[in-house]
């Protein structure tokens, strides 16, 4: 039988990326005119690979920019939207009172938050990569039992460190856990029998969480 084929992938730009503000999960950050073409192209690039309607499961984190992607996609793919597995397991990374702010503002008080390789600094009152990977090893025991194609709408960093952890990247010696190279909105992330590819898309460039 062949293993679970997961396809990971970001959002599609919002109007706080457009604006260089930090995100919350709690708020809905809708998508901006390139976030809505990113999400349909998305959509485009999984129906050649899996075709109208196919037999899969749609899993999306409990936000409305990944909501309002997925169902974008799911129009391309002639998905039932409805049907998603919507879980706060696969929430972007918390960034406690920093959330909402500029990304400008946030550093004038307190130095650099987008560290190495496109991470964020973890808000001392927020989550840190430990704590994401705890709440993704959940999630990823929860989808052990579903077979077949996985369909997965994110977020930047908790999809790096989703990636990292099934492809088995090493994990990062400040940060605590495994994390997969940055990829830019509107790319697909192909994981398979634990290893990776960039199916669509490709390493990110200089846009923000």
């Amino acid at each position: 039988m062949p293993s679970s084929r997961f396809f990971i992938m970001r959002h599609g730009e919002t109007v706080y990326n457009a604006a260089r503000r930090l995100q919350a999960n709690h708020i809905h950050t809708p998508l901006t005119a390139l976030g809505v073409q990113q999400a349909h192209a998305m959509g485009a690039a999984l129906r050649e690979v899996l075709g109208p309607s196919p037999a899969v499961t749609l899993h999306v984190s409990e936000t409305g920019r990944a909501l309002q992607t997925a169902a974008m996609i799911a129009h391309e793919l002639e998905l039932d939207w409805f049907a998603a597995r919507r879980t706060h397991d696969l929430k972007e990374i918390d960034m406690g009172s920093w959330c909402g702010r500029l990304y400008d503002d946030v550093e004038a008080e307190v130095g650099p938050i987008v560290i190495a390789d496109h991470l964020l600094r973890p808000a001392p009152d927020g989550e840190d990569y430990t704590m994401i990977a705890a709440r993704l090893a959940n999630w990823l025991e929860e989808t052990a039992g579903i077979d077949g194609d996985h369909i997965v709408v994110m977020h930047g960093i908790s999809s790096r460190v989703l990636r990292g952890m099934m492809a088995g990247y090493p994990v990062h010696p400040d940060l605590g856990a495994p994390i997969a190279p940055s990829l830019v909105q509107g790319s697909i992330s192909l994981v398979q029998d634990g290893r990776e590819r960039v199916l669509f898309g490709s390493q990110r460039g200089s846009e923000h969480a």
